[in-house]
């Protein structure tokens, strides 16, 4: 990874988290302490209240839990229940000491069932202890953005210190539902799994997911449920509808389940996800952009991420795009740096922001590589003429 693209990234997680609303609602209540609205493409806070309010986050823990059992690429690996796993109180999906259970069924009783019990036989299986898979929990949360959160264990019971934020929470699960594996396991509303006993017997044990909503709302396709003495009834939820995927989050909230339709159908009823022509649109802008000292004399940037911008619905034609480009750049110009802006702006008001970054390197122009081009002119010019 070139240093721009490093130093880009450890820039954005120093950022102030962006919590701005495109448009707040007249009449919508929300009972949560925490809530919060996003476009998952493109990250826009649709709706938000504390959203920055750092709460107990439950079981919505295991969404991280999840990510890291998901990404490490041992799915169909098997694990040994131990005592410690077997012993965790709260919810469990019943594992027993002894159990031989791959690490894809333990996922899926970790999501489904809200197992807290398969929360410690991952963290053991991965990191061989707790303590150590917590501190990947959350080096993974800051390298997410989630930079307002600090996990304690894996599954999300009382713990002090152990907390999160519903924005924090949204850009967690915006991260998960990109991993279509993750995505399937938290949409089932049903299934199975299998595993062996400590004498070798098979089972099957059949599951079903605690997130209500996937029966509530026809658009549900997941994500997690959580719910303790002090957390209070807690859910992240996510709905897909024509293509735009919205991401919602209600922390102790008594009337969650009626409060994340709420916050989704008002989303899907309210905004659009619009996708706008760039290349059409701004190609005299970022097309060509002048290079000093370099072995070219332009560089063609493009944007870092799809052009897609959430708007109010019938809204479109107030919709200004804006450049902010160098009119030229000194080589060398790696590629993926980044060059310059567009904003989205609606009402004296930035809805999103892209970073346009350079498509090719373009080195800079010193005499060995003078020469060589020179040279390699003269060759092809003396090929062409058939003397060489």
């Amino acid at each position: 990874m070139h240093f721009w693209i490093k130093l880009f990234l450890i820039l954005t997680l120093l950022l102030p988290i962006p919590t701005e609303v495109i448009a707040k609602p007249v009449q919508l209540e929300i009972n949560a302490a925490g809530a919060i609205l996003i476009d998952a493409k493109t990250g826009q806070v649709l709706y938000e209240k504390n959203s920055n309010k750092q709460l107990a986050p439950a079981s919505t823990t295991k969404i991280m839990t999840a990510i890291l059992a998901i990404e490490s690429n041992r799915l169909d690996e098997k694990t040994t229940i131990s005592k410690n796993a077997a012993s965790v109180q709260g919810s469990t999906m019943h594992l027993q000491e002894g159990q031989l259970i791959s690490l894809r069924e333990l996922v899926t009783g970790l999501m489904m069932r809200s197992g807290n019990d398969a929360a410690i036989a991952i963290a053991e299986f991965l990191s061989g202890s707790v303590d150590k898979f917590i501190v990947e929990m959350n080096k993974k949360a800051r390298e997410i953005g989630a930079i307002h959160t600090k996990f304690q264990n894996p599954h999300g019971l009382p713990t002090k210190d152990h907390y999160s934020t519903a924005y924090d929470l949204a850009w967690i699960a915006r991260y998960a539902m990109n991993n279509p594996t993750f995505a399937e396991i938290v949409s089932t509303r049903n299934t199975s799994i299998d595993w062996e006993d400590s004498a070798g017997n098979e089972h099957e044990q059949n599951l079903k997911n605690t997130n209500k909503l996937l029966w509530m709302l026809d658009e549900a396709d997941g994500i997690k449920t959580g719910t303790t003495n002090e957390a209070g009834p807690c859910l992240v939820s996510s709905a897909t509808k024509d293509d735009q995927r919205l991401i919602a989050v209600t922390l102790n909230d008594k009337n969650r389940w009626e409060d994340s339709q709420k916050l989704l159908n008002w989303g899907f009823e309210t905004f659009d996800l619009y996708e706008y022509p760039i290349e059409e649109e701004l190609s005299n802008e970022i097309n060509r952009i002048a290079v000093e000292y370099g072995i070219d004399t332009t560089v063609k940037l493009e944007t870092s991420e799809e052009p897609f911008v959430v708007i109010p619905k019938g809204k479109r034609e107030n919709l200004i795009v804006k450049t902010n480009v160098p009119k030229k750049i000194n080589a060398p110009v790696y590629q993926g740096q980044k060059i310059g802006e567009v904003h989205f702006i609606m009402n004296d008001k930035t809805l999103r922001t892209i970073d346009l970054v350079a498509a090719n390197n373009v080195e800079e122009r010193t005499l060995a590589n003078f020469l060589l081009n020179y040279l390699t002119t003269i060759f092809k010019l003396f090929s062409s003429w058939g003397i060489v």
